[in-house]
């Protein structure tokens, strides 16, 4: 009996230290991480952030992760230009679908084909949005300044 407790004991001390996300900047100490918040817009009562990661080959991952989003699978996109001013699409991200409220990509250059490295990125005058949906690009549920124009 004894051995089945003992057991039972490491089976699920072994599934609650598995289920955790892991933080990037937590693995190794010499990543440089940024992380950016992004707020509500509209009364979606959706909030997240955005990590952007140097990887070792110069790419740059790029985490997004929102709370409170709902079934649809979200477009997202690197706009040039702050939140209150617009512009035009920098850098196409992969959407987010929902079932997890995350997505990632590697970014090593902007849609037009002109490279950007993660130093770039963080001085990149820019901002990033969240779309409801494909359907709807026109409704924004989150948002929030990147690189020098972050607060």
């Amino acid at each position: 009996m004894k051995k089945y407790y003992f057991l039972f004991l490491v089976s699920i001390s072994l599934l609650i230290t598995s289920c955790g996300k892991d933080d990037p900047s937590s693995n190794d100490p010499s990543t440089s991480v940024k992380v950016y918040p992004l707020s509500s817009v509209s009364n979606s009562k959706i909030s997240g952030k955005v990590s952007f990661t140097k990887n070792e080959d110069g790419s740059t991952t790029i985490l997004l992760e929102i709370n409170g989003a709902s079934k649809d699978i979200h477009p997202a996109f690197i706009y040039f230009n702050d939140v209150a001013t617009g512009g035009e699409v920098a850098i196409t991200l992969a959407p987010i679908d929902c079932d997890c409220e995350s997505s990632s990509t590697i970014v090593t250059t902007l849609d037009d084909g002109t490279p950007i490295t993660y130093e770039q990125l963080l001085k990149f005058e820019g901002h990033i949005k969240i779309h409801q949906n494909e359907e709807h690009l026109e409704i924004i549920i989150t948002q929030g300044n990147i690189g020098a124009l972050a607060n």
